[in-house]
């Protein structure tokens, strides 16, 4: 199953993670939704938006999060446009 706008998959360690998320401190409250929604369905509820040149992370850190503390492998990703 893939969320709705979905262009492709990539694997999650292709995304390149910027020091401005990294700094970044995402609500845990939030954050342990979309953790919840992942392992109820076994997939995220978005895609996460990368650059489609350099692989860096635009828009879903939660998302990433949540698929990283799961083990998901295959990403579903939309390009910035």
């Amino acid at each position: 199953m893939k969320p709705d706008e979905t262009e492709e998959f990539i694997l999650l360690n292709q995304i390149v993670i910027t020091e401005e998320f990294l700094n970044s401190h995402p609500s845990i409250e939030k954050t342990q939704q979309v953790l919840n929604h992942v392992k109820r369905t076994g997939c995220l509820d978005e895609p996460i938006t990368i650059n489609r040149d350099t692989k860096i992370l635009k828009d879903g850190y939660r998302r990433y999060i949540a698929a990283q503390q799961v083990g998901m492998e295959l990403i579903p990703i939309i390009y910035e446009k």
